[in-house]
C-alpha cells in the first residue's frame, strides 16, 4: 500500500541558531558505496569529516555499473570490500592527530562498528534484507525525529530494501519515517527511484545530483570546470597538498598520475558539511554540495552545460582548501596547521523589512581558532532568493554592513544574502553566515 504524505518546502526549516558552527547538533548521516574508483577517492575526504556528523553507517550497496554476482548473474566490476579496511587502517594511525585539532573525531574502532555489507549481488538488487539494509531500518526507527541523511554514492538499492522492510514489517511507523529520512542520490544508479521508492514512498525526501552538478568533480572535471578552478585539482595542487608527505590516508587516494580523477560522490556529503550555508535546511538554499529544485515530487539538482553559476563549482576553491587543511591535521600538531573561522552573527538568521528600507547586517563577533586576520564580504546570493536584481550593501567589506532593500522589491519576496568569512591562514580557509531577508507589506 503506497504512502499518501505531502512534499513541502517547510519540511526542511531548521530552527533559528546563531552562533559558532559547533553550538549545533550534529546531523546522523549514512553513507552507501559501491565501491568505484571514485568512491574510494571521496571516502578518504569522508573519513577527514568524520568529525562533523553522527556516522551512523558506512554501507557497501551495488549499482547498475558495480555488483559481486551471485548465482543468477556474474560480477561487474567488484572491488573487494576490503578497500574500505584499508582505508580504515590508514585512518587508526593518523587518528591521533586528527584528535589533536578536533576532539570529536571518531575512533577507528567506531567508524568500524558502522560498516556492513548490504545488497551487493547484482544491480537493483532488494529482494532480502541484509545486514547494511537492517542497519538503516534500526536507525531510521531509533526515537529521535531528528533527519538520518541516507546518501547513495552507488544505486539506491540498499536503502530501497530498508524502506521496504519498514513498510512490511513496521507500517504503522511509515509516515514517521518519511518525515525524517533525507535521502541524497548521485544520479540514479539502479531503478529503485523509480520502480519502489517513489511510488511506495511518494512523501519521502529525496535529492537527485545529476550530471553538470556532481559531475563538475566527476571524471569528466576537466571539460566542466573553469581554468582558475582546475588549478586546485591539477597534479601540482593535489600532490602537494594531500598525496605527499600528508599520512598513510591521503597516500591511499588514487590520483590519477597525480591529478584529481574523480568524486563524484562527494556532493553527498559536502551538503551536509556545516559550513554556515545551512544548505541541510532546505535544498533549494544551495551550498557546497548544490542546489535543487522541486520536480515531480524529486528535488534535482540546477546545474545544466554552460551554466554561468554553478551550484558546486562556485565554492569549489573554498572546499579544496578546507580539504587541504583536514590533509595538514593529519601530520601537523595544531599551531601549525589552520582551522576555519567562526561566523557569529548578533543578530538572526532571519530578517523582515520593507521595499526601501534597510537591514543593518552584523557578524562583528566572528572570531578566528588561530589569531588571523579575518577578511569579509557580504553578498547577494541571487539564484537562491525570489529577487535577483541589483542589491546595494554599504560596507560590503567590512564585518558590519547595510542593505538597502530595492524599492522594486515585492511583499513576500526573500533575498538570501550571505557573509563570507576568510582568515589568513595557510591555506585560507572560508566559512560563511546566511541572511533570509523576507520583504513585508
Amino acid at each position: 500500500m503506497a504512502l499518501v504524505l505531502g512534499l513541502s518546502l517547510s519540511a526542511f526549516a531548521g530552527e533559528e541558531r546563531i552562533g559558532s558552527d559547533k553550538e549545533q547538533t550534529k546531523l546522523r548521516v549514512i553513507a552507501t558505496t559501491d565501491g568505484e574508483v571514485d568512491d574510494r577517492c571521496s571516502m578518504v575526504r569522508f573519513l577527514l569529516y568524520a568529525n562533523e556528523w553522527d556516522v551512523r553507517g558506512i554501507i557497501h550497496s551495488s549499482s547498475k555499473y558495480h555488483w559481486k554476482g551471485d548465482e543468477t548473474r556474474p560480477g561487474k566490476g567488484w572491488e573487494p570490500i576490503s578497500w574500505l579496511d584499508r582505508q580504515l587502517d590508514a585512518y587508526a594511525r593518523v587518528y591521533p592527530n586528527l584528535k589533536l585539532h578536533d576532539p570529536d573525531y571518531p575512533s577507528a574502532e567506531y567508524l568500524r562498528s558502522q560498516v556492513f555489507v548490504g545488497n551487493i549481488a547484482v544491480e537493483g538488487d532488494m529482494r532480502a534484507p541484509t545486514p547494511g539494509s537492517n542497519r538503516i531500518v534500526q536507525v531510521l526507527l531509533e526515537p529521535d525525529d531528528s533527519p538520518v541523511w541516507l546518501q547513495a554514492w552507488g544505486g539506491s538499492n540498499t536503502i530501497a530494501r530498508a524502506l521496504k522492510t519498514i513498510q512490511e514489517q513496521h507500517p504503522e511507523r511509515t509516515e514517521e519515517v518519511t518525515k525524517k529520512a533525507r535521502l541524497y542520490l548521485i544520479m540514479e544508479q539502479d531503478n529503485t527511484l523509480r520502480k519502489y521508492i517513489k511510488p511506495e514512498w511518494p512523501g519521502i525526501h529525496v535529492l537527485r545530483s545529476g550530471g553538470h552538478s556532481f559531475g563538475a568533480i566527476a571524471y569528466d572535471w576537466q571539460k566542466i570546470q573553469p581554468k582558475d578552478v582546475q588549478s586546485y585539482f591539477d597534479r601540482e595542487w593535489i600532490t602537494t597538498n594531500i598525496l605527499e608527505a600528508h599520512g598513510p590516508l591521503c597516500a591511499l587516494y588514487e590520483a590519477r598520475d597525480g591529478r584529481f580523477r574523480s568524486e563524484g560522490d562527494t556532493p553527498a556529503f559536502l551538503h551536509v558539511i556545516n559550513s554556515g550555508l545551512r544548505s541541510a535546511e532546505n535544498p533549494a538554499f544551495g551550498g557546497w554540495g548544490g542546489r535543487f529544485a522541486l520536480s515531480n515530487r524529486v528535488w534535482k539538482s540546477v546545474d545544466k552545460e554552460g551554466a554561468s553559476q554553478h551550484s558546486i563549482l562556485r565554492w569549489a576553491k573554498d572546499f579544496q582548501n578546507d580539504w587541504a587543511a583536514r590533509a595538514d591535521w593529519c601530520v601537523k600538531g595544531y599551531d601549525e596547521a589552520n582551522h576555519p573561522p567562526q561566523v557569529i552573527l548578533s543578530h538572526a538568521h532571519r530578517l523582515d523589512g520593507r521595499a526601501g528600507g534597510q537591514i543593518e547586517l552584523d557578524a562583528s563577533d566572528s572570531r578566528d581558532p588561530d589569531g588571523d586576520t579575518l577578511v569579509f564580504n557580504w553578498w547577494l546570493y541571487a539564484e537562491a532568493g525570489t529577487y535577483s536584481g541589483p542589491v546595494t550593501i554599504k560596507g560590503a567589506r567590512e564585518p558590519a554592513a547595510t542593505l538597502v532593500i530595492p524599492d522594486d522589491a515585492a511583499p513576500g519576496d526573500s533575498l538570501h544574502v550571505v557573509c563570507t568569512v576568510t582568515d589568513s591562514g595557510e591555506p585560507r580557509l572560508t566559512r560563511y553566515a546566511r541572511v533570509i531577508i523576507k520583504v513585508k507589506e
